[in-house]
């Protein structure tokens, strides 16, 4: 017979995962709006009203001070008209040029008049040339920081500045004039005032005579302010004019949101539990360890008989007639008269009980009984 001691119940306390999640969902939504932040295309790049590195306030001005006609322009294209004028635009591709702008249709036929188009954008691979280059010009040595070039130019192309891994600077005759491009964007930004050749280099490409015109349109500026409104309504399909209100950011936002939420609650049955180890208790197992050999050998006789001189000591302790447990224990009939004398009852009651260990063939059964009344017996002692 196996004895099975009762076992605390175990508690299962909350993991704090959930918490570090959030903590972890946090900045990883912090470190996504940065980089959106820091890589969004900035409007005023290439403005000529901007002091920033890539501002062109400081080309515009040293073309006043040589006294250039030089203006601002702010207009459909459509409104291009004459000729001997420059138009100067600072943008990523003339593809997106002609996107950005229906009006934009009517500039080859504005070039081809005899005016000039400057388009300085990131056109051109990239090539085994250094990241910072000064290229010689006929106005002085150019700084420029890419080491992107156009590598073959056709016999309709003239190179403007080049080097021995392609061209940055290269025009191609249109009609009566001339378009000139660009493999960077910045030749005459702000962010090089000092450099000697960069501001000459860029003037040089400007005829003399005629009006200069530097591309404000690009970068937001309008002579009309209701014509942002107008070009929202001549979008060209739905998703293009979703692209030039706030909702787009909105659903940006919102989608950005929804992902957060579904990687924080991603446990359909709650928040992941963690079980506790369990504490050894060796006493505990070499009790069970025992009680299971003795069960297995069949030795429910040896069991009693342990019992009974347990019940012995302990009665004789709790009556007072041994000094402890290695204490002589006085005679089975004296021990029932003390008994029957503290508690009332009668002796024969308990000498039944410690005589039963000399019986044989002892059940399962029998020995539960003995157990349940000797537990009531020391129950009646104080």
């Amino acid at each position: 017979m196996t004895q099975t001691a009762q076992s605390s119940p175990t508690r299962i306390t909350p993991s704090k995962g959930p918490g570090k999640r959030w903590l972890w969902a946090i900045l990883a939504a912090a470190a996504l709006l940065t980089l959106l932040f820091i890589n969004a295309p900035n409007q005023q790049d290439g403005s000529t009203y901007s002091r920033s590195n890539k501002g062109y306030r400081g080309w515009y001005d040293f073309m006043v001070e040589q006294g250039y006609s030089i203006e601002r322009w702010q207009k459909p294209y459509s409104e291009l008209q004459g000729q001997n004028q420059t138009l100067i635009r600072i943008t990523p591709s003339l593809e997106k040029a002609r996107e950005q702008d229906p009006s934009w249709d009517s500039f080859d036929s504005w070039v081809e008049q005899g005016n000039t188009a400057i388009l300085l954008t990131w056109d051109g691979s990239v090539t085994a040339a250094s990241f910072s280059s000064d290229l010689t010009s006929e106005a002085g040595p150019v700084r420029i920081d890419t080491a992107r070039r156009r590598k073959k130019l056709g016999s309709v192309y003239q190179s403007r500045l080049d080097d021995d891994y392609g061209s940055v600077v290269w025009s191609q005759s249109l009609g009566k004039g001339q378009v000139i491009f660009a493999t960077y964007p910045w030749i005459g930004a702000n962010i090089y005032a000092d450099q000697p050749g960069n501001y000459p280099f860029l003037q040089q490409l400007v005829p003399e005579s005629g009006t200069i015109w530097m591309d404000e349109r690009l970068h937001g500026y309008r002579d009309n302010p209701n014509q942002d409104a107008e070009d929202a309504r001549k979008a060209e399909n739905l998703w293009q004019f979703f692209a030039q209100t706030p909702v787009a950011a909105m659903a940006a936002q919102l989608v950005l949101l929804i992902l957060i939420w579904i990687w924080g609650h991603n446990h359909r049955f709650g928040l992941p539990l963690r079980l506790p180890q369990e504490s050894k208790d060796n006493s505990q197992q070499y009790i069970q360890a025992l009680a299971g050999t003795l069960n297995h050998a069949h030795q429910r006789e040896l069991v009693l008989t342990q019992l009974s001189q347990y019940l012995r000591q302990s009665l004789c302790q709790r009556l007072g007639l041994t000094n402890g447990p290695k204490g002589q224990l006085p005679p089975d009939i004296a021990l029932a008269n003390q008994w029957a004398t503290s508690t009332g009852r009668n002796d024969q009651e308990l000498l039944e009980l410690l005589q039963q260990s000399g019986q044989q063939s002892i059940t399962d059964r029998t020995l539960l009984a003995w157990v349940n009344k000797a537990d009531a017996i020391l129950q009646d002692l104080p």
